[in-house]
């Protein structure tokens, strides 16, 4: 890499970060509070050894305050004037230079530390921190301190070499460490974010050393005020060296984190949740707030977006989902949460009559399939409860169209069971070329998926002798013929025609839900002769349940809009597009 190309360290760095920048949002944290920052990341560090790596000059703070020789009170910041660091009180480290270090922590001088230099700690301590295997030792009789000797003198050796060989460009790593908290206070809330909210923390604070005047600091003012050619200016910023810096943070954090290959959907989960993290994981998503923070400020200099932060790192030949897509934040998680089967949305919404069917539907579900009907992604809905949202009793079914054409517009498959009376049979001939309003390449649904009971629910899954012996069981006193169903069952409405006997016989309404709880009960008792499968209602689950199966939600764009122009959740008005890999399985053929 070119110099030329490499951030370098403004001069007096640590007292234009005090003055200009990076003051409120993301405060400087004393060596105690750092090491605490850097253990709760998988660092192990404390104040002993950062104080021998400041005097090493391997790793520095951005400051460090001096016990004042007179009574000033605390630092204010940022910083008005620079009496602390004229007076010998603050000494700007930042730049790495040689400088007075105590010999060990005390109380009369603490050095502070920017949360974002953990970067340039971890690249470090990767170079310095020692695994030895024990078992080496342990195999000769005592221990063996030659061969401690030998690896201490090959460490040695290496890393002397290595210091030379990297000396030259020392100072690019910590440098953007500088910048990334430089440009915090206008940034920060951006990467605190779940995509879709942000957080903007209290301005103010304070310490035994310092305090931070932001009672009356507002993000919003500083940010329509913020200037990004200040940053560009103080840092002597170009496009490639910018984007070298931003890559390079991005690539460590990409290969750092253990949850990287998750990253697409962690950037969804909230602040708070990711903040729960711990060791490495939550190391990375310090790096990655940098990072992101720095390709913020690129587009905002030079109107270039830089590639995601984690796909820096890699070359992406299909994008999960399509670039374009991901502008629309709410779709780009949609496309997330399918990928990872997260989608809670349901694969195959299906409509019933009323509440006797649900009850059925869920009890088959559970007794004869045996899981729960949302284990298997579907959901149902009693079209008899939801009169007000499709309109009068006339256009009822008709308009219900509608809802099932945006379900299909979302690629939840709808299954409509019905029984054949008022406007049913309307439905089911106008699902033949009712044309969808969200996509014009298809119709709204296909005819098979509109099931229209010969009578009913109860007429048409069970025989005259097994309703009879219900509505006797209900009734108690009363007993009720086959002959008498039978009767019921040739009329022109046989559901009214069956409440009325009822209602003459034993003098009250029959209620409806619990003759089918007790006629569910007969599909699986032992004292039927007729097999379960061999119901109607069981055949229509069976392929509802093959329905859903075979409707893995999309993944990108292209593979929804083939969907959407296939056969499979409605009659195509044009041809498909082939080629997606994410589709639709060939739908199960009617019965």
């Amino acid at each position: 890499m070119q110099d030329n190309k490499l951030l370098t360290i403004p001069a007096n760095a640590g007292q234009l970060l005090l003055e200009k920048g990076g003051v409120f949002l993301c405060h400087y944290l004393s060596a105690d509070k750092f090491a605490d920052f850097c253990k709760a990341r998988g660092i192990i560090v404390n104040e002993e050894r950062l104080l021998t790596f400041e005097r090493l000059g391997m790793f520095s703070p951005v400051f460090r305050l001096r016990q004042p020789s007179e009574d000033v009170g605390h630092l204010r910041l940022p910083m008005q004037n620079n009496e602390w660091f004229e007076r010998g009180w603050a000494l700007d480290i930042a730049g790495g230079e040689e400088h007075w270090v105590p010999d060990e922590p005390n109380s009369d001088t603490v050095a502070y530390y920017s949360r974002f230099q953990i970067a340039s700690l971890h690249f470090a301590l990767s170079e310095y921190n020692l695994t030895v295997q024990m078992e080496e030792f342990l195999r000769a009789p005592s221990f063996d301190a030659e061969a401690w000797l030998r690896i201490g003198r090959r460490r040695f050796e290496f890393h002397g070499g290595h210091a030379k060989s990297v000396d030259r460009n020392r100072g690019f790593r910590p440098a953007i460490d500088l910048l990334c908290q430089y440009i915090s206070d206008r940034y920060y809330p951006h990467v605190r974010s779940n995509m879709r909210t942000r957080q903007v923390s209290s301005g103010y604070a304070f310490d035994e050393w310092t305090t931070i005047d932001g009672l009356k600091w507002e993000w919003e003012e500083y940010a329509h005020a913020w200037k990004p050619s200040d940053a560009e200016a103080a840092f002597d910023l170009t496009p490639p060296k910018l984007e070298h810096a931003f890559r390079a943070l991005a690539s460590q954090q990409a290969w750092d984190d253990p949850l990287e290959r998750w990253y697409d959907l962690m950037q969804f989960v909230s602040v708070d949740r990711r903040d729960q993290l711990r060791g490495a994981a939550l190391a990375a998503e310090t790096m990655k707030a940098g990072a992101q923070m720095l390709q913020r400020l690129h587009r905002d200099l030079y109107g270039v977006e830089l590639p995601h932060t984690n796909e820096t790192h890699r070359q992406i030949f299909v994008h999960m989902p399509e670039l374009e897509a991901r502008t629309d934040v709410r779709r780009h998680l949609e496309f997330v949460a399918n990928r990872y089967d997260l989608n809670p949305r349901p694969k195959l919404t299906l409509f019933v009559e009323g509440p006797s069917e649900d009850y059925a539907v869920r009890h088959i579900f559970e007794r004869h399939f045996g899981v729960p009907v949302g284990t298997l992604a579907i959901e149902t809905i009693v079209l008899g409860g939801i009169d007000n949202a499709t309109g009068t009793v006339e256009d009822r079914y008709r308009a219900i169209l509608r809802l099932v054409d945006y379900l299909h517009h979302h690629q939840t498959f709808a299954f409509l069971i019905l029984d054949n009376e008022r406007h049913a049979r309307k439905l089911k001939a106008g699902s033949h070329d009712a044309k969808s309003i969200l996509h014009t390449k298809r119709y709204v649904t296909r005819p098979e998926y509109v099931k229209v009971w010969r009578d009913s629910f109860e007429f048409d899954n069970f025989s005259n002798t097994e309703i009879a012996q219900a509505l006797s069981l209900l009734a108690a006193q009363a007993k009720f013929r086959s002959r008498e169903v039978a009767n019921c069952r040739e009329g022109k409405a046989p559901g009214a025609a069956l409440m009325a006997l009822y209602r003459e016989r034993v003098g009250s309404k029959l209620n409806k839900l619990d003759l089918v709880r007790v006629l569910v009960e007969t599909i699986f008792s032992t004292k039927s002769r007729r097999p379960v499968t061999n119901r109607p209602i069981v055949e229509v689950l069976d392929r509802v349940i093959a329905l859903a199966a075979r409707n893995p939600f999309p993944q990108r764009v292209e593979d929804w809009e083939y969907n959407q122009t296939s056969t499979y959740l409605g009659k195509a008005r044009g041809k498909a597009q082939p080629g997606v890999r994410r589709r639709l399985r060939p739908r199960v053929r009617s019965r």
